[in-house]
């Protein structure tokens, strides 16, 4: 079967943990996240960071500079070497406060489409419009051509409100989304995402009529992160690595539960995980996704360009996240992209948003 040529986007969404964090943050994220750039560095692979702006403003409106001087400056550390930043939202953070040394998470409203009710100033559009007037202001002092041109949604939640986020995402001047996860359905306290039934094709358009599941002319240019199944055998592989790699945090994220005790939390802990088992579920082309081994994922991608072989060139994600990966994962990631290197030749190209972005225009 003839591959299409594979356009893949190496992510990483670029922030801190959204519950507790047991370290420093830049134990949390600034060192794994060099650790990151300086192994795809060596491997001439981009990485596009999908920088969660939210939490940079809340620090900055408590005068915790160490984090406002390390977010920036990695950044603009990143666009010098070649690495792409686009936009990232996890707006909890603008009603959040930090009393007595530690954060208060504001669980009110956590995703965009929460904000529909708010006046314009605090509008989903307006918080939008913000991100991409910070970065744009912050990045363009180190290369004058550096556009924001991407967005990915907080905990992938372009639902529900989807119509109205697209609408203000275009209006904004957003060109490419990468938050749809295929054949992905997840109900938890703090998030809902239904994506069954998107589009066969690997890349689609989506404008504020149609939404995300019907192909449009026009709109944001979906970059979905790729996703696969795994058999039984292979999942309790899964789950028995994933066990063992237990200790390896940095932090925990956090419920919109009344009452979250540690009771609590390993009991959804434990109905989240049994789920590898006692279902065939979908999971994402990642490296920090504790217990998933190289096998699974070179054949999991290698299955999800076969479904999308139709086409002549497709555009796909990986995502990561610096906060969780530790030396296992880092070599995992080194070990993916050199053996899909090796397995695709010159069919498979590295690239950033920027430059799909660029791809696209030329096209339409």
């Amino acid at each position: 079967m003839p591959f299409p040529l594979i356009n893949c986007i190496v992510t990483a969404d670029y922030e801190i943990f959204l519950g507790r964090n047991f370290f420093s943050t830049g134990d949390v994220l600034f060192k794994p996240a060099r650790q990151m750039m300086d192994i795809c560095g060596k491997l001439n692979v981009p990485i596009t960071f999908f920088a969660d702006v939210c939490s940079v403003w809340a620090h900055r409106r408590y005068s915790l500079n160490d984090y406002v001087h390390g977010f920036e400056n990695q950044l603009r550390t990143a666009v010098r070497e070649g690495h792409d930043v686009q936009l990232h939202l996890h707006p909890h953070w603008l009603k959040s406060t930090f009393e007595n040394g530690e954060w208060h998470i504001s669980t009110e409203q956590m995703y965009l489409w929460e904000f529909k009710h708010e006046d314009a100033r605090g509008s989903a559009l307006a918080v939008i419009k913000q991100g991409l007037e910070y970065l744009n202001k912050l990045l363009q002092k180190e290369n004058p051509s550096y556009r924001c041109v991407a967005f990915r949604a907080a905990g992938l939640a372009l639902q529900p409100g989807e119509h109205e986020l697209i609408a203000a995402l275009l209006e904004s001047g957003i060109q490419v989304d990468s938050s749809v996860v295929k054949n992905v359905r997840l109900k938890m306290d703090t998030i809902e995402i239904d994506y069954t039934g998107m589009p066969a094709d690997a890349n689609w358009f989506m404008d504020p009529q149609k939404g995300i599941s019907a192909p449009a002319d026009w709109g944001l240019f979906e970059v979905p992160v790729a996703t696969f199944q795994s058999d039984w055998r292979s999942r309790v592989g899964f789950l028995w690595r994933r066990i063992l790699s237990v200790k390896m945090q940095r932090g925990v994220g956090f419920s919109r539960a009344r009452r979250q005790t540690r009771l609590s939390t390993l009991k959804s802990a434990l109905r989240y995980n049994w789920r590898y088992v006692s279902t065939n579920p979908w999971f994402l082309l990642s490296c920090d996704t504790k217990g998933l081994s190289l096998k699974m994922l070179l054949s999991g991608f290698d299955d999800y360009i076969k479904r999308h072989s139709q086409a002549d060139s497709i555009y796909v994600s990986m995502i990561n996240h610096p906060k969780m990966m530790f030396d296992p994962q880092f070599e995992l990631l080194r070990a993916w992209v050199t053996e899909a290197q090796d397995q695709y030749g010159e069919r498979i190209r590295f690239v950033t948003y920027a430059e799909a972005a660029e791809q696209i225009n030329k096209k339409t």
